[in-house]
């Protein structure tokens, strides 16, 4: 069989998905590191793009035009652009070594082809934990497109959806491994992330104020993969204790997200109390059934007024104040969530840790 054709970890995930994708919209995430099939054809170099500020990009009649003179539309579009000159490059690379690297363990196991020892390194590394899938549809029990599969699809499809996730999580690692090594090396310069003018809107955050570097997070308390990031942005917080700050700005995606806006007010009025992140992880924690009675309950786990409480989610200045913060997310091109903002360098979707150390890395780096 041709190498082409193995079977790499995105065929996998996307296998798991199939009859629970509305259980999990993807927020219009640009999910890049799911690998597509790429075919093994030229290998002609690729030319890296200019990416120093001072670099002319061209001109028109006598006008000469350089990088540093785009404005912050004009220079997020060119680096999207090359981005994806740079992400096609590595996809190939990744390609190239997962097929390697699949037929070498063919030969040493002596397996009959390479899709098979890439089913046996999955199925050693993925494991569910008993009661897992009888967990997720007790946690889900509500959600209205479980409710629409047959009782008796239930369990079969959610327990395919989990080790699909599960084997998402194995071929990152995989990857991410062989990137960390220098197995796989991008040749090409990494274009560098335009820096935009992005403030913490007075919001609220964790870490020092004056910290050298600050994360803007733009996101949505109903979207699944905003939730998934929590805890590696508390482990980015608690890695770089002191030279960090992580601030949450609300970007509700109410044609998607009805609870969306809600659950932000509700978070706001526990700040207005002093327990903004207690609620933030609790909603976030419990983000398939948001709704009134939920906030209701969460402000008695976590020791607040209840009266002041309810008086707070009916206070229109509340949802003005998340409408406000939407707002400037559509005027810093941000059309899903999460995003995020590194010191004005901004990343899209559900960002691995490695990504946000190269930044806040290069940004404590200066002096």
């Amino acid at each position: 069989m041709s190498k082409s054709k193995v079977l790499i970890g995105a065929a996998f995930v996307l296998g798991g998905l199939l009859g629970l994708v509305p259980l999990f919209t993807l927020d219009k995430e640009r999910i890049s590191s799911r690998i597509p099939f790429i075919s093994q054809g030229s290998s002609e170099a690729i030319a890296a793009p200019a990416s120093g500020d001072g670099a002319a990009l061209g001109s028109f009649g006598n006008t000469q035009v350089q990088r540093n003179q785009l404005n912050g539309n004009e220079a997020q579009k060119l680096y999207e652009a090359e981005m994806q000159v740079y992400t096609a490059a590595e996809q190939i690379l990744v390609q190239r070594y997962i097929t390697g690297f699949f037929e070498k363990m063919k030969t040493e196991r002596k397996l009959a082809s390479a899709e098979e020892a890439q089913a046996a390194y999955f199925s050693e590394r993925v494991k569910l934990p008993p009661g897992e899938v009888e967990k997720f549809l007790e946690e889900n029990k509500d959600n209205p497109a479980l409710q629409r599969i047959p009782q008796d699809q239930r369990a079969p499809q959610v327990r395919n959806y989990l080790e699909g996730r599960a084997r998402e999580g194995a071929f990152r690692e995989l990857v991410d491994e062989a990137k960390n090594s220098g197995t796989i090396r991008v040749a090409l310069r990494r274009p560098l992330e335009p820096k935009l003018d992005v403030d913490d809107g007075g919001n609220y955050f964790v870490g020092p104020k004056d910290a050298k570097v600050t994360i803007v997070e733009f996101a949505d308390f109903q979207c699944p993969f905003c939730a998934r990031m929590v805890p590696t942005l508390n482990e980015i917080v608690k890695k770089y204790e002191g030279k960090v700050r992580w601030v949450y700005r609300d970007f509700p995606l109410r044609e998607i997200h009805p609870e969306a806006l809600p659950s932000a007010v509700a978070a706001n009025c526990a700040g207005a109390q002093g327990k903004y992140f207690e609620m933030h992880h609790a909603l976030f924690e419990n983000y398939q059934r948001l709704g009134a009675p939920l906030y209701k309950e969460l402000a008695g786990k976590i020791g607040i007024d209840s009266n002041k409480f309810e008086a707070c989610l009916k206070d229109p200045k509340m949802e003005n104040e998340v409408l406000k913060d939407a707002q400037e997310g559509q005027n810093l091109g941000i059309n899903g969530t999460p995003a995020y903002f590194v010191n004005g360098r901004k990343l899209g979707g559900a960002v691995d840790k490695n990504e946000f150390s190269r930044l806040i890395e290069s940004e404590l780096a200066k002096k």
